[in-house]
């Protein structure tokens, strides 16, 4: 025991003094610099890229680590902001916290948040928040530790937790950044270089570390976010090798000739910044011990400090990676939720056998992949009579035209609309969607998310600028009376508001290229006059994929490749959980695969289970949405938190983790989620529940 922690021993600690390899060390493995140099056990140096560390107080009253707004708050928020076109930065962080929190988890009382699950009443936490950008040049990450006051440094704890989607630091505080603050561990936070920066071209507007909007031509302030240039980046590095960055001038002429048009972060960095995830991920661990190390005045390290990673979605994939670029050393456990991680392919072939399916065996595919086969099939499907009522579906106007767009172009047979349907249905299925997502699909084309996920990944696996305007799509708002870019009279809240990913917060895609002029893509007629949901589009993301002769496949194909996991987690304990019917990132391709990929590579030492949820999807905060048209979910952030605490009794207590298993549910009635309907990870679990690979199979059961 160190420091008091109670914990019991763990993997890492078995390392000998000559043997760890300390997050200092990763961290120069990842990088250019070659400044870093190893510590002593368990020691951590100072991040040689790390900026001015901005820190501030919340002292509970008003606003708390997690914006004092509690169950109450979290149901009936305030208004945030006294003036919208001023916004303070304190109120953009409460904002913010809120908007991260209630778009990942179901506030609803229905669903059993602040009864089954969630806080149950409107403790605040009072603390200190420490924030900072880190890397080189521009466009840095931001790093994020919260101290909250009820932490103990003899019983060090600290979650590390990268935000998911392409949300901005606080992007985890909902999921996993709660639970450490309420258990009184510190929570080290990143946006891994995603989150909401911005730049709207033609004020040439960017946002700061505290996402207060600042004039980039006069402010002394760093941003967040500027559009990379020969300029601003005269002696390009790794990142930009293979490209050619615009001039100033470049970018001049594009904001002239296409007003009120945004770069964003994610989408326009030209660092494909997928690929330093795990990188970022490892430095909000070091800043973070660092941190705890000068308040408390006593060495907080790697090794007698509990340090569980715990995210969903982008950020469950960017902990993982991080686990696989550390030998054992840095984690004590790890729980992910639907991670969007894009395994290799495993050295073995090997089949997913669900009960009462076929065999599937075209597993593993990158996430680029099965997003195009969704944005190129799933609003047509909606003429399914499978997909019948499915939330959502059509709400941008009938899908006919996407159907019999996709028959003039070779990809579904003629016939009439509802075999159409089923054809793209059937496509979705082939792709390695499950039936149980087909309505969720149909839905999501009709808010437009994969054209927005595509648009974003796309340009950023190319590494495109957004001169390019990569197949004739940009980012804009739009007014309504002619749905044309506009400037947005909410531009000062956009960093709190948005998630990263256009559309979002007032930010629409637009088709540059509609017959009818510039128009949001959602309203705008492709080159054949019909309102197809811009097919033309999803052919040109189509292309990029499968044209070896289209110029920017390689750079595609490259872009994919950097972000492939390895499955080697190091023996450390893992917990993966996934909703079945998840529709954004479908298990066959990530959590089913990643669980054999591990069982391949670590053999005997895999110390990494799966549960997988029976009647649980990708996004909670839609699930009042669904109970309203008859689809019932249950919400997927109770099985993390589940299993966040399965993991924390285990590394303090030493109780065993519960085997993989499928669990054992039921659909609520009417939205109400009751117990009897969540079930529980199964402590003893029966051979009809038990995931296993044996003999070149996954079997799960029905």
């Amino acid at each position: 025991m160190k420091h008091g922690l109670n914990k019991r021993p763990s993997f890492k600690q078995y390392y000998t003094v000559t043997a760890v390899v300390t997050i200092a060390a990763l961290l120069s493995s990842c990088s250019d610099d070659d400044e870093n140099t190893t510590q002593p056990s368990g020691q951590v140096a100072a991040i040689d890229t790390l900026g001015p560390v901005l820190d501030t107080r919340h002292d509970g009253e008003n606003d708390g680590l997690l914006g004092g707004l509690g169950l109450s708050g979290l149901r009936t928020p305030p208004v945030f902001y006294a003036d919208p076109a001023a916004p303070t930065a304190a109120e953009l962080r409460r904002a913010t916290l809120h908007a991260n929190y209630a778009a990942l988890v179901d506030l609803r009382a229905e669903g059993g948040f602040g009864t089954l699950y969630g806080p149950t009443d409107d403790t605040s936490y009072p603390g200190r928040e420490f924030r900072a950008f880190v890397g080189e040049g521009i466009n840095r990450a931001t790093l994020m530790l919260q101290l909250p006051d009820s932490f103990d440094p003899d019983a060090a704890c600290l979650v590390v937790a990268p935000s998911s989607g392409s949300r901005n630091a606080y992007g985890a505080v909902g999921t996993s950044g709660d639970w450490g603050v309420s258990k009184g561990c510190a929570v080290a936070y990143t946006d891994a270089n995603k989150g909401t920066g911005a730049v709207e071209l033609t004020q040439k507007t960017g946002f700061d570390l505290s996402l207060e909007s600042i004039e980039l031509a006069s402010s002394s302030d760093e941003a967040s976010f500027v559009v990379p240039t020969s300029e601003n980046v005269p002696t390009p590095g790794a990142d930009y090798a293979g490209i050619t960055l615009p001039g100033n001038d470049e970018v001049q002429a594009y904001a002239d000739a296409n007003p009120n048009r945004y770069a964003f972060k994610h989408a326009h960095s030209q660092k494909n910044i997928e690929k330093d995830w795990g990188l970022h991920t490892l430095e909000s661990i070091q800043f973070a011990l660092n941190i705890l190390s000068e308040e408390y005045e006593t060495s907080l390290t790697t090794a007698n400090t509990l340090i569980m990673g715990a995210s969903v979605s982008n950020g469950g994939s960017a902990i993982l990676r991080a686990a696989e670029a550390s030998d054992g050393s840095v984690f004590d456990g790890i729980v992910v939720g639907e991670p969007n991680v894009n395994p290799v392919a495993a050295a073995s072939p090997f089949t997913i056998n669900m009960a009462g399916r076929d065999p599937f065996d075209a597993h593993s595919a990158p996430f680029y992949d099965y997003i195009v086969a969704a944005e190129l099939y799933a609003a047509c499907a909606s003429k399914a009579s499978v997909n019948t009522g499915a939330t959502f579906a059509e709400l941008r106007g009938d899908t006919t035209a996407r159907c019999n767009s996709l028959v003039a172009a070779g990809l579904l047979d003629e016939g009439d609309i509802e075999l159409v349907g089923e054809q793209a249905n059937q496509k979705l299925l082939e792709a390695g969607y499950l039936s149980e997502s087909t309505k969720l699909l149909a839905g999501y084309a009709g808010v437009d998310l994969f054209q927005s996920l595509i648009t974003t990944y796309g340009n950023a696996y190319t590494r495109s600028s957004v001169v390019d305007a990569l197949c004739s799509v940009s980012m804009a708002h739009v007014i309504t009376a002619t749905l044309t870019p506009a400037p947005y009279p909410l531009l000062t809240t956009l960093a709190a508001d948005s998630n990263g990913i256009p559309r979002t917060a007032g930010m629409f895609l637009i088709k540059d290229d509609s017959p009818a002029g510039a128009t949001i893509q959602i309203a705008a007629p492709s080159s054949n006059g019909e309102l197809d949901y811009n097919l033309e589009g999803a052919l040109c993301w189509k292309d990029l994929r499968d044209n070896a002769e289209n110029p920017l496949n390689a750079r595609l194909v490259q872009g994919i490749d950097e972000i492939k996991a390895s499955g080697d987690l190091h023996g450390v304990p893992t917990i993966i959980v996934h909703g079945r019917a998840d529709a954004l990132i479908p298990v066959n391709h990530s959590s089913r695969p990643y669980y054999v990929l591990n069982q391949q590579v670590e053999g005997e030492n895999s110390a990494l289970k799966y549960y997988e949820v029976p009647h649980a999807q990708h996004l909670d905060s839609l699930l009042g949405a669904y109970a309203a048209s008859g689809m019932n979910f249950l919400p997927i952030d109770y099985y993390f938190k589940q299993s966040l605490d399965l993991m924390y009794a285990h590394l303090m207590e030493g109780t065993d983790l519960p085997a993989s298993q499928v669990l054992a549910t039921s659909a609520p009635v009417d939205g109400v989620v009751t117990q009897e309907n969540l079930g529980s990870i199964a402590a003893n679990v029966t051979a009809s529940q038990a995931i296993t690979y044996e003999d070149g199979a996954l079997l799960i059961p029905q």
